[in-house]
């Protein structure tokens, strides 16, 4: 916790004999993260690079094969704790093809109802709803004297048509009416048919595509034509049905052909991350402290100790403290907190030299929702939402910490619901723990600020810790999460504390201490750049010129000052969310209350249950951003460097699949 795994560099130089037993000892072993050797030393370069076998094109195309039943069967991808399949490969691929047949086969049924189902509901719409006697349908040029017009028109435009064929001879027969539209047919002579384009036109008529419809539609046809579709729908569910079988009985035997194809692709393809000469081989790579034993013992055995292995602890090695091998990072965070580094990563991997903020970040994320969202009624919504989520059996890794995570916030939720005395917005139900926060605003502003002090001090130390641990002695005294700002930060609050405790009437009783170290680092980090070219030794203390020097100086002050009010005053939204949560409930409350006296006891239920809903879904994704926001900007943004890479063992690659 608190640091990434410790991470060993290591080689292994083996005979070319050796080379397909110790690509499978390492695939089987999983834990290393292999790297061109010419990636972490330059003299590996001039080695030649490995090639993958013949076998790696096949077992591509057999895996694509595999991978297109996952799609149409809709089997996810997830091979956590998969089997490789056992058994000949000509069982195996005989077992495959039937799958394949059976669901060629299925899909090419679920076309043709698709097709059939989609060309009755067509046709039904086209004709609408008719009822009656048989209706001849006009079918265009069949009429030598007649114009004849076939399709549907608005219901409260039927009489805009009345109106505007009232000039001249005509017949206007309506069919049938569906869903607000009427099926008509109108007839006048071919000599007004230019004024019967424009009044269908005028009044929004829009003629039929009879399409496959006969030219005389009867009742009993369009009884077949509903029975069509019934069935269609039918045969339809009935496949899927057929599908839900096929994937229950196979997706395992699948699952456990794809590990078996992505783990023999694999053996194949990590070849040619090998460096070779003429009778011998080299791997290197990444694998965390605690595994290097195991590992090591699985490459002996495989080569029959015919091999030369050399490790390295990454802390060790001048490449990695001049920052040019950049080391892979493994976070090491109890189970409780795993869900919190999806949070933690969306802002960056932190290098692997620096310090894992997710601990803190857990707490004071924990801390910031429950102030704001505090409410045990939707606390108890989000939890249980969450353990839902977490507990899908077809849900991901990352689905399901996001489900934990939701589990925490509800929880934290629940926590401060209590506090507040606060169920669904009745404050009358239970009895406040703590504070009602309409009752005690002042003092919620005054926690929140004093929450966002420590978090501002927090950063500073982590930053501080970061420098040392990465050897920048110079960034921990003079950057602007540094020793110096801190020692500025903390005068300020003082001094600013004292002074609205009103303990400072007289310039007199201003304390010594705080004056004299504000004054002495605002110095030190005015001077920061002159300073900084004597530590490296260069006589021009300023490379820019003394007035762009001073300038700059003054600029960074300015920065810093204003950085740290800016970033103390930001905790507030804190409380001002929190209030902004009761205030809604208030809001909800009075309008039911007003429609309870209008519309009755179920107007103001409907009211109270989609408001509390709004309230969860809106004002959660709010809250859930703005503690985000506070995390990243406030917190992470005075030491957090993003520029780490997460560490990918070859187990996980067979998760996910194999590199390219």
């Amino acid at each position: 916790m608190f640091t990434p795994e410790k991470m060993e560099q290591i080689y292994v130089l083996f005979s070319r004999r050796d080379v397909t037993a110790v690509a499978d000892a390492v695939v089987g072993q999983g834990k290393l993260q292999i790297v061109d050797a010419a990636e972490l030393e330059q003299w590996a370069g001039h080695l030649e690079k490995g090639t993958a076998d013949e076998t790696s094109r096949a077992l591509q195309e057999r895996q694509d094969q595999v991978l297109q039943l996952f799609r149409g069967l809709r089997i996810d991808e997830g091979l956590a704790d998969v089997q490789p399949a056992e058994g000949g490969l000509p069982d195996l691929e005989s077992r495959l093809q039937r799958i394949q047949s059976r669901l060629e086969h299925l899909l090419k049924e679920e076309d043709e109802a698709a097709r059939e189902l989609g060309e009755a509901r067509e046709l039904l719409a086209r004709t609408g709803d008719l009822s009656g006697l048989d209706v001849t349908l006009a079918r265009e040029g069949g009429y030598e004297y007649l114009a004849v017009e076939t399709g549907r028109i608005a219901e409260e435009n039927l009489e805009i048509l009345r109106t505007r064929l009232q000039p001249f001879l005509h017949i206007l027969a309506p069919l049938g009416t569906s869903g607000g539209q009427v099926t008509l047919m109108v007839i006048a002579l071919k000599r007004d048919q230019g004024k019967l384009a424009k009044a269908l036109r005028d009044s929004g008529f829009s003629r039929l595509d009879l399409g496959k419809a006969p030219a005389v539609l009867s009742p009993q046809w369009l009884d077949t034509l509903r029975k069509r579709e019934t069935e269609a729908r039918q045969k339809l569910d009935d496949l899927l049905e057929t599908k839900k079988r096929l994937r229950a009985d196979e997706s395992q035997f699948l699952k456990s052909l794809l590990y078996r194809i992505r783990r023999d692709r694999m053996k194949s393809q990590i070849l040619t991350y090998f460096r070779r000469t003429e009778s011998t081989f080299l791997l290197s790579g990444w694998i965390p402290s605690r595994d290097k034993a195991s590992f090591v013992t699985a490459v002996k055995r495989a080569t029959k100790n015919r091999c030369i292995i050399e490790e390295h602890a990454a802390d060790t090695l001048a490449a990695v403290r001049n920052g040019s091998v950049e080391v892979p990072v493994q976070m090491r965070n109890p189970l409780l907190l795993r869900p919190f580094e999806l949070l933690t990563t969306a802002y960056g991997i932190p290098s692997y030299r620096t310090i894992d903020p997710t601990p803190v970040m857990a707490v004071s994320f924990l801390f910031m929702f429950g102030m704001m969202f505090g409410d045990a009624g939707h606390g108890l919504v989000l939890a249980l939402a969450g353990l839902l989520l977490a507990g899908r059996r077809r849900a991901g890794q990352t689905m399901r910490q996001a489900g934990l995570l939701l589990l925490y916030a509800g929880l934290s939720s629940i926590l401060f619901g209590l506090l507040f005395g606060s169920v669904f917005g009745v404050e009358t139900w239970l009895r406040p723990l703590w504070v009602r926060p309409m009752d005690s605003i002042t003092y919620l502003f005054r926690i929140v600020i004093y929450f966002g002090m420590g978090m501002i001090f927090l950063s500073i130390g982590i930053n501080i810790i970061n420098g040392i641990r990465t050897r920048d002695i110079a960034g921990c005294i003079f950057d602007k999460a540094g020793l110096l700002a801190g020692v500025l930060y903390w005068c300020g609050i003082v001094l600013v504390t004292r002074l609205l405790a009103g303990r400072a009437e007289a310039a007199g009783e201003v304390p010594a201490l705080p004056v004299v170290l504000m004054i002495g680092s605002l110095v030190l980090l005015f001077l920061r750049e002159p300073i900084m070219q004597l530590f490296k030794g260069k006589k021009e203390l300023f490379p820019e010129g003394a007035a762009s020097g001073i300038m700059g100086g003054l600029v960074e002050l300015l920065e810093i000052s204003l950085g740290f009010l800016s970033n103390t005053v930001s905790f507030i939204r804190v409380a001002a969310f929190g209030l902004a949560h009761a205030g809604l409930f208030m809001a909800i409350f009075a309008l039911s209350d007003s429609a309870k006296t209008v519309a009755g006891g179920v107007a103001s239920g409907v009211i109270l249950i989609f408001g509390n809903i709004l309230i969860i879904l809106l004002e959660g994704l709010v809250v859930s951003i703005q503690a985000v926001r506070l995390e990243f900007y406030e917190f992470f943004s005075r030491f957090f460097s993003p520029g780490g890479s997460a560490y990918r063992p070859l187990n996980q690659e067979l998760v996910s699949g194999p590199r390219h």
